[in-house]
């Protein structure tokens, strides 16, 4: 141990900046502790943490809404049903299967094919008309619209249920 130790001291030493030694005196085993101070260890072990394991409590369909009434945590640390709750599966889940972030995301708000308000926002100006979603998505996501008027295609942001804004 003294031997690593000084090991580490000598590259230290070679590779630290100008005030390294000063440090490495005070890590240093033979060197005594300055009056008046402790010094500060640290270890190096690591802390081994069980993760959480989330289950489904019964049979959930793909595009349900998660409660915690669907969810069971059967070992870790309760909080772990926080990460879960209002997010949308992506998939089915069978009773008593892992969920996993994979099979989650953020709820769906537009729906493909359902009719959206449609804002065009270029500083003073704003045009609202209506559009239908060729994809469906959630609040953040990127969806392509087609306008109802000029049946041209957009490209626009979801901002709300059947809310979308384009540039």
């Amino acid at each position: 141990m003294t031997r690593l130790l000084s090991l580490f001291a000598i590259f230290a030493l070679l590779a630290g900046p100008a005030g390294a030694q000063e440090k490495m005196a005070a890590v240093s085993p033979k060197a005594p502790a300055p009056a008046g101070e402790e010094l500060s260890t640290t270890s190096v072990m690591p802390v081994k943490k069980t993760p959480a394991v989330v289950k489904a409590s019964q049979n959930l369909r793909a595009g349900t809404v998660l409660h915690s009434s669907d969810l069971f945590v059967e070992e870790g640390d309760a909080s772990a049903l926080d990460l879960f709750v209002g997010m949308e599966l992506k998939r089915s889940v069978y009773k008593d299967k892992i969920l996993s972030l994979n099979d989650v995301g953020a709820p769906t708000v537009v729906a493909r094919n359902a009719i959206v308000q449609l804002e065009f926002v270029r500083g003073p100006l704003m045009i609202t008309t209506e559009g239908r979603a060729l994809d469906a998505g959630a609040v953040g996501e990127t969806v392509r619209v087609m306008n109802l008027n000029s049946k041209i295609i957009l490209t626009a942001v979801i901002t709300g249920p059947n809310k979308a804004v384009t540039q």
